[in-house]
Formats: structure tokens, sequence, C-alpha cells
């Protein structure tokens, strides 16, 4: 039987290895940045004080999960927050003036939105996986094109007068807590879900470990990297309806720059730059730093200037942070998922007569 100390150092060690340790960083971040608000300001963790928080990261989390699919395939997405707006521009004009003369009730007004914005999705895919331009590049411009074609499309004025049954959806509560925060709980429970219960969400993480691996133990590559940027978008114009019903208008510039937030997010989260591992609870964990930074800094009183240098350190922090728990922690996590994924027969081939030399 084992003594009680090496029960204790085998404890210690599967908390080490686990995701624990790859979230105690941003736990600690908002303990020790909460604690700091709370001295100055006692408000900070009043009921409704925090339930303003929740409301002001559902945009950003929700990009940060749209924005974590393609990083954790091991790839980037910049056109997030210029396809955010594009759905709340699309879906605001759809339930009001028309959008090229298309007018819709307003949850059909969503769906349609938000395949407007999976087909900038697929755009980005496809360039992304079928050339070798960088990722980077790619969404860069995109997210350039996207943002010309909000104007256009909104010919340079916001869309406002928005009926009251979608200013519903960034107004209602249900049981004191607002629906939006709800929905954003929701998109997070889903996204978890998928990333980690099923085969799909193991294959991105494959992707992300290792492309070349993914691709010989019969994975379609081209498929999955395609499919995450389809995903992103789709979320993105999701957040980006919510915006706009919170706001109760449209305006060509909505949600501009929302992607470094998203970015910084997914990084605090223990999603590394070069992908194969992160989670949809580390994610969250992130979103909730980002808001706390902007709630915290306004009830200390601290200038705009200063939030926006406050901002751009604690970016560059999160994301040294990301990389040192990539290079250290997810190794083992990438071989475990590369394990569950089926080999093709010249992979296998491979292996054996590798075992055997």
């Amino acid at each position: 039987m084992k003594s009680l100390k090496e029960k204790e150092g085998s404890l210690i060690s599967r908390l080490s290895n686990s995701s624990v340790r790859e979230l105690a960083g941003v736990i600690l971040l908002i303990i020790t940045f909460g604690f700091i608000v709370y001295l100055r300001n006692p408000a900070f963790l009043s009921l409704q004080n925090i339930k303003n928080l929740l409301q002001q990261i559902v945009v950003y989390g929700i990009l940060a999960c749209a924005v974590a699919f393609p990083m954790i395939n091991g790839t980037f997405d910049l056109s997030c927050s210029a396809i955010c707006g594009l759905g709340g521009a699309c879906c605001a004009l759809m339930v009001t003036t028309g959008l090229y003369g298309l007018h819709l009730p307003m949850w059909l007004a969503v769906v349609v939105a938000i395949l407007i914005c999976c087909v900038f999705g697929a755009i980005n895919g496809f360039i992304v996986s079928r050339t070798e331009i960088p990722p980077f590049i790619v969404t860069l411009g995109t997210d350039t094109a996207i943002r010309g074609i909000i104007y256009i499309v909104c010919n340079n004025s916001p869309v406002s007068n928005l009926p009251e049954e979608f200013k519903f959806l960034g107004s209602a509560h249900f049981f004191g807590v607002p629906l939006n925060v709800i929905l954003m709980f929701l998109v997070f429970f889903i996204v978890g879900f998928v990333l980690k219960g099923t085969s799909f969400g193991r294959k991105i993480y494959a992707n992300g470990g290792n492309y070349q691996a993914a691709y010989f133990s019969g994975v379609n590559t081209k498929r999955i990297r395609m499919m995450t940027y389809v995903i992103s978008a789709a979320l993105a114009g999701f957040a980006g309806i919510l915006m706009t019903a919170r706001v109760g208008s449209a305006t060509p510039n909505a949600g501009n720059n929302y992607a470094t937030y998203a970015i910084s997010a997914c990084a605090m989260g223990g999603v590394p730059l070069g992908g194969g591992a992160g989670s949809a609870l580390g994610i969250f964990l992130g979103s909730v730093m980002i808001g706390m930074i902007s709630n915290g800094m306004n009830l200390m009183f601290i200038t705009s200037n200063w939030q926006m240098v406050v901002r751009g350190v604690i970016m560059i922090a999160a994301v040294y942070y990301s990389m040192a728990i990539s290079m250290g922690g997810s190794g083992k996590f990438r071989k475990a998922v590369a394990k569950k994924l089926p080999q093709a027969p010249e992979a296998a081939k491979a292996t054996t007569e590798k075992k055997q030399e």
C-alpha cells in the first residue's frame, strides 16, 4: 500500500499536470485584481455590479469562443470583429428598412444574418486551408473588406428604430438574470461540449497540436480547418446581434478592435497561440478578467487613457503566460488526443515498423 506522503505526492503531481495548473494563473489574477478593486471600492462585489460585469463580457466572451476555434486549430482569425459588426448590421436592417429589400421577422432575421456571416467564414477558411497565405494576412484583409461592406449596406449611417422584440434580446431578464447572459452561458456550454465531448473537437485539437500527424492519422485536416472558420463566423455574428440588441442600434464601426479583447481572453484562458490546447472554462475565465479590467478601473476612477495602457500590458503578459503554458503543459494533452484518433493504414504501418526496428 502507498504511504500518505506517496499519495500526497501523486495528487500534487496530477494537479500540476492538469488543466488546473493551466488555469491557475488567470484564477490568481482574477482574485488578486478583484481584491485590489474591492479595497478601493466595495461596490465591486455588489450583486448589481456583478450583473453589470456579466453583461459587459457577453460580447467579449462569445467573440473569445469564436476566436478560440481557429486558435486551437493552430490558425488565427482577426476578422471576427468585422463579422461581429456585419451580423448586427444585417439583422438590424432586415427587421427595419430592409437589407436590399429583404424584410424578415426577427427570429428568421437572426438566422439569416448568422448564415451571411458563415459565408464570410467559409471564404476565410477556404483561403487559409487551400493556399499558403498566412492566416494573419488573410483575416486581416477580410476584416478590412468586411468593414467596408458594412459601411456600404448601412449607407454610412447607423441603423436605428429597432422593434421592441429585437431589443428584448438585450434587455429581458429571467428570474433576475439578463437573457443575454443566459445565452452567453449556453454558448460556453455548447462550445465546451463540442471541443471536449465530440470527435470533431478532438480533431480540432489534433490539427493544432500536430497538423501533419493529424493528416496521416486520416483526419480531413483541410475540412476541419475550414469548419473552424465557419463556426467562428457564426459565433461572431451572434455576438454582434446581441450587441446590437443591447445598444438599440447598429453602427458601421460596431465591434471595431474587439478582436484584440477576444484574443486576450483566449490567451489568458490558456489557449496557446500555436494551438492544440484550451478549454471553454479557461476562455470564460479569460473573458471575466477582460471585463474586470474595464469594470474595476472605472470603479477606481482611472482615466480611459491609462486603461488603454493597462490593457496593453496585460495582453502582453497574457500571451507570455500562454506561451509558457503551451511549452510546459500541453504536450501530454496532445498525445492523449492523438491516441483517440483512428490511424490511417499507412501511418499505422509506419508506427509498427518503427517499433519493430
